[in-house]
């Protein structure tokens, strides 16, 4: 598959879920890699989905049976991917979008210093792209990743954006799920006394 029609695959998947209005904008690193197939807002996904699993862990525990240390009896990670175009509906449906800080997946093997440097590349166009989305309504943002906040975090605040997080918080593919979980939990808690 050519690049140019899974970047265009990519996008017509997250435009399926476009919130109106926006309340809450997620931005984490970058789409995985292309030959993998996978995306936040991909259905039908038999693996390799973390970051979709694990928020609804933290969004809506409830609606997927899970609790801290696990599934209730009826509850498993596959009927959370059966689920998963009512899941990103109910995401869409209170406002919540997923973006990622640079479009295109990084290179296979890529060092943290050159995924930060194709980042800092095309940081103007993140910020006009979250420009766009907010427009001047005063939206929180929760920042995934070390590198995703080592690059966007000041920038974003320096052009008037609320940032919620004042730490990175690590992405969960990487092996830190509970810790991701215990993270995100505390930025919910920082949007809820923002709005």
């Amino acid at each position: 598959m050519r690049s140019i029609d899974a970047l265009e695959r990519f996008e017509e998947a997250a435009r399926r879920y476009l919130p109106d209005p926006l309340r809450l904008l997620f931005i984490a690193e970058a789409p995985p890699a292309f030959k993998v197939n996978r995306l936040f807002y991909f259905t039908g996904l038999r693996d390799g989905d973390t970051l979709f699993l694990e928020m609804m862990k933290v969004l809506y525990p409830a609606e997927v049976g899970y609790r801290e240390g696990g599934f209730r009896p009826g509850s498993s990670v596959k009927q959370m991917r059966h689920r998963k175009p009512e899941l990103l509906r109910m995401f869409q449906q209170d406002g919540r979008q997923l973006i990622d800080a640079y479009a295109q997946p990084m290179p296979d093997g890529a060092t943290a210093a050159t995924k930060t440097a194709l980042m800092r590349s095309t940081l103007p166009a993140l910020q006009r792209k979250v420009g766009r989305l907010v427009g001047k309504r005063s939206v929180p943002i929760i920042l995934i990743g070390g590198i995703t906040y080592s690059v966007c975090a000041e920038a974003l605040r320096l052009d008037g954006h609320r940032v919620v997080n004042d730490t990175m918080i690590h992405h969960p593919a990487r092996g830190g799920q509970k810790l991701f979980r215990a993270q995100l939990r505390e930025a919910l808690i920082e949007v809820g006394r923002f709005v």
